[in-house]
This record gives C-alpha cells, structure tokens and sequence, in this order.
C-alpha cells in the first residue's frame, strides 16, 4: 500500500515559531483546562480596567492641553554699567500711598474750603505744642488748614474749639528708664513726704534733695479721699539732671485702706500656727507668724506676705527653696514698716445722716433681707420686729457704748455696722450680688468693732461651712466661738480680715480667703485708712523736659460707688 502524495510550503521561521507556540499552547491547555480559564479571566478583567482607566484620561482632540510648553526667548544686550549695578543692588523705594477717589461731594474724609483749593497758597509746617492742656479734647477727624495766614484748625465735625497752629514740628523727647534702685529711693522720699502732708493735712508741698552728687525736686499734690468709699491719692513729678539736661518723670501713689489687706495682724499668736489656710492677697503681721506642715497640709498665700518681724517661724517638716515658692506664691518681705491699728475712727462714728444712719443703744440682733430692706429687734426678743426700707446711700448702723450687734443675712446696697463692744456672726452673711459671678455688684458690708468680732457657736450657725462676704475690722480679736465643738467646715472669707490678734479656727474651720478686688479701687464706707502709701502708676522713665517750671498735671480721680 503506498502512501499519497503530499504538498509541502515552505513557510518563514517566523510562522514555525508562531505555529509551535499554538501547539503548544493547545496542548497545555488540554491538560490544564482550569488554570487556562484563570489566567484568561483575569487577562480580560485587567484588559477592561486598562481601557475604562485610558478613556476617563482622554478627551478627543485635547489631550494636549496638559502638556506644559517651555517657551525660551533669547535677548542679547550689552552689559551693564556699573552706575546700573549699584542702583539694582539697592532696595527700591516704598510707592506712594494710593490717594482716596472723592465720587460723590461729601463722602471724603476732610472738608477744605473751596476758596482755599482755588488760592493755592502752600501750607505752613506744622508743630506740636510745647505743652497740650490736658483737658483739651482732641477731634477724632483730619484736621485741615483754611488759611495759612489766619492759622485756624476746622474739622469735619462740629466743634466750637479753634486752636492756634505753631509752625515747626518738634520730635519727641528722648526717654531713659528710670533704675531699680533709684526708683526705690524715689519711692521712700515721696512716701515720706506723703505722711508729713497727711499729718499736716496740707494738700501740696515742694522737696530738695542730694544723692550721690545728683539733685532732686518733687512737688506732690495730695488729694484726699472724695467721698466716704473713695481713696486718698498723691502724686508727685520729681526732676533731677543728667548730662547737662532737665529730666522729669510722674507717679502716682494711693493710701492704702486696711480693706486692701485680705489679712492684716497687729500682733500674731505665737501658739497659732497657720497651717489648713489658704489666703488670696495682701497679708501682713506686726510681728513673726508660724508656719505649720503635717499631714500633707500646708498654707497657701497668694499675695504678697510682709511682716515688720525679721523672720518667719516655720513648724516640723521639710521646707526646701522650692516649697517656699510654693507655699509664699506672691513672694515674701521682713522689716517693712509697722501699720499701726487707728483707736478711734469719727468718720465711721458720725457717718451717714438722717434715714440712712440709725443708733442702737442696746443689744440688738439685725437680719439684712435680699429686697434691700433690714430687720431689727433687741436681742433678749423683747419688743416689736422693725423695718428699714432700701436705699441707694450707704447706710450705718451704729451701736453705742456697750451695744453688742448680731449680724447675718443677704446684704443689698451699701452697709457700715460698727459697735464700740462686739459684732457677732451668727449665719451666712453674704452679697446678694457675688462680685465674682457678675460684672457690677454695688454690695458693700463693712463690719467694724472696737473690741471682737466673733463667730456664733455651732448651735446657733449649724454645722459645716459658713459664708461672710464682708470688709472686717477687729481691733482685739477676730474669734470662733467653741472652736473644738461642731461638724468641722471651712470658714469661706470674701473681703479683708483686720484684727489685733486671730485665736484659732481649727479644728472648727479651715479658713479660704478671697480678696474682694473691687477694694482694690473703692473701699466699703467709711472703712478706716493706714498711713502707708503704695505706687499705683508711675511713667517709669526719665524724659527730658525744655520748661522746667511747669506744674504737675491734675491727678486722675479715682473710681467711686456714688
């Protein structure tokens, strides 16, 4: 049997190559029939993601709109010259300023006169006065020139002042801070300078003095206090020379009420010691206080602490520099000068007239109401309970010679109980109006005793904490009544505390003071004043002057309650 005959091409190693890679595959594909399913599915899926990716790119016919153009011009010129160098190497100068485009007639900022526009005469150079009266009020608006002759200023708001114009400017003059030490050495001249005119009652006065080769003049002006809550204030322009110039510079010092002490102690027990205490503000002591730390507990002060003693004495326990900053946060002073507790205060005596002063000769109890008003009635029970109705002055309630007082209740207005003998606490004696929770709180209370002002015993006050918002002025004692008996508390003390001596308060009370710092610029009325004087503001810089004789401006008053 023969076998037919069979046409063969000659094919291109091209088309063999192609042809064994199909036999190949189909062969492979025969055998692996799931895994060539695989890789087709995901060769098509990739393929599709490929195309949608491709088509959301491109946009017909502006595909190249996204390409960045590079576009190089070349310039040829000579080089520069060296005068051209050097003004590119300088900053250039600011523009002017873009002047404002008048639309409409009076909608620009100023007001000239036609008639000064069409005369075109040029403007005379304008000057600052040598001296500005103070009480000159000076015009918001800009300030135009109607004729250089006549020299007279007109602004664009109605205004009857005409001031003349001066014609050169005068710069200001320099300044030189004042050194510490020199400012300490200011501060102790007009201090005593101030307690010689409050002495004398003089209200002005004039000092010469020499510190190592270099003269002093001051004139101080004293004002006292303008009314029954105001602060007595002194100021003072002290001039020396340096360097063949005039120099000045003004401060201004106030007096300070016993109200400005959170706490104020003539004379400390040394058996008590501080110890669960925290007090905000001022505090001083005629003599050396004690320290306590047990416990874990410590005192807090917030405020400066002076004491006219030469040192502190500090209880068992550790106290390193650290706790001592800790412990005295608003720093600590030894030396200092002695305030001195009055005996008789007539101001607060014969304080108020008419309905807003009333007398108590004997033992009285008074319970202030949240309406303004205040009840009273003898404090054996006996007689009628009385009324008094709101006002708007301070009130006194004066006790006379031997009239204890029981005070408690929500005050409303401005109040000064003084007692010759006793002020006792028998409650909550608080501020309708919390000075620390709103903006203007016109409460006052001044409690003022010339012998104790006590705490009640805990039967008459319940137990735990108790609340006094109010200026205190013991001239014995300050005193918890059965200190050892009741639920201990904290004594919470809004105000100023000012006693001869504190007795103990623990364990009855941890004692919390804040310090009332509306005190800082008004005082409850009539509340008695120190001899000590304290910087309230001072320019603290020495400026040259040209008119040597000039008077110190007229102080700035003071805020008051009325």
């Amino acid at each position: 049997m023969s076998t037919p005959a069979v046409a063969v091409q000659e094919q291109v190693p091209a088309f063999r190559f192609a042809g064994a890679l199909a036999v190949s595959w189909a062969t492979f594909r025969e055998r692996h029939r799931d895994i060539t399913v695989t890789v087709t599915a995901s060769a098509v899926a990739h393929l599709a993601v490929l195309l949608i990716i491709g088509a959301s790119m491109y946009e017909s016919g502006n595909d190249d709109r996204n390409v960045p153009e590079l576009s190089v011009q070349l310039e040829t010129r000579e080089g520069p010259s060296s005068e051209e160098s050097t003004d590119a190497a300088l900053p250039k100068p600011a523009p002017e300023p873009v002047q404002a485009v008048v639309t409409d007639p009076g909608n620009a900022d100023t007001t000239v006169a036609s008639d000064t526009l069409a005369a075109n005469v040029p403007m005379p150079t304008q000057v600052v006065p040598d001296e500005v009266p103070d009480e000159v009020p000076l015009p918001e608006a800009h300030v135009a020139t109607l004729e250089a002759s006549g020299a007279v200023l007109t602004t664009t708001s109605t205004s009857g002042l005409t001031v003349p114009i001066v014609t050169a400017p005068k710069p200001d003059a320099p300044l030189t801070e004042v050194p510490q030490p020199e400012k300490a050495m200011i501060t102790k001249n007009m201090t005593q300078l101030a307690q010689k005119l409050l002495d004398t009652n003089a209200t002005n006065s004039e000092i010469t003095w020499s510190v190592a080769g270099h003269e002093y003049t001051a004139r101080v002006m004293r004002q006292p206090a303008p009314d029954s809550t105001g602060l007595e204030q002194v100021i003072a322009e002290v001039m020396t020379d340096r360097d063949g110039k005039r120099m000045k510079t003004r401060l201004s010092m106030k007096r300070l009420a016993f109200s400005h002490f959170t706490q104020l102690v003539n004379f400390w027990d040394p058996n008590i010691l501080l110890h669960d205490d925290v007090i905000d503000g001022r505090f001083h002591s005629n003599t050396e206080i004690g320290l306590a730390f047990a416990g874990g507990v410590e005192p807090r002060f917030f405020g400066k602490v002076t004491t006219a003693a030469s040192s502190m004495t500090y209880g068992s326990g550790f106290f390193s520099k650290r706790k001592n900053q800790e412990i005295f946060q608003g720093g600590t002073e030894t030396r200092t000068e002695r305030v001195t507790l009055p005996r008789d205060m007539p101001d607060v005596v014969n304080g108020g007239d008419g309905k807003d002063r009333h007398v108590f000769e004997i033992d009285t109890r008074i319970i202030f109401n949240a309406d303004g008003t205040y009840v009273w009635r003898a404090a054996n029970g006996e007689g009628a309970l009385q009324r008094a109705e709101p006002s708007d002055k301070p009130r006194y309630l004066i006790g006379t010679k031997g009239a204890k007082l029981y005070v408690s209740g929500t005050v409303v207005g401005i109040f000064t109980v003084y007692s010759p003998s006793d002020i006792e606490i028998e409650n909550d004696l608080v501020y309708a109006k919390d000075p620390r929770d709103v903006v203007i709180s016109r409460d006052f209370l001044a409690l003022i005793a010339g012998r104790d002002i006590k705490v009640a015993t805990a039967q008459i006050t319940g137990a735990g904490d108790l609340h006094v918002h109010a200026a205190m002025f013991a001239r014995r004692r300050f005193m918890i009544e059965s200190v050892a008996n009741g639920k201990p508390g904290t004594l919470y003390i809004l105000g100023s505390l000012t006693a001869g001596t504190i007795l103990e308060t623990e364990p009855r009370y941890a004692t919390k003071m804040d310090y009332d710092k509306r005190f800082e610029y008004l005082r409850p009325a009539s509340f008695p004043m120190t001899r000590r004087y304290e910087v309230d503001n001072w320019d603290a810089d020495w400026q040259e002057v040209e008119n040597a004789d000039s008077a110190p401006p007229p102080a700035q008053g003071l805020a008051r309650s009325e």
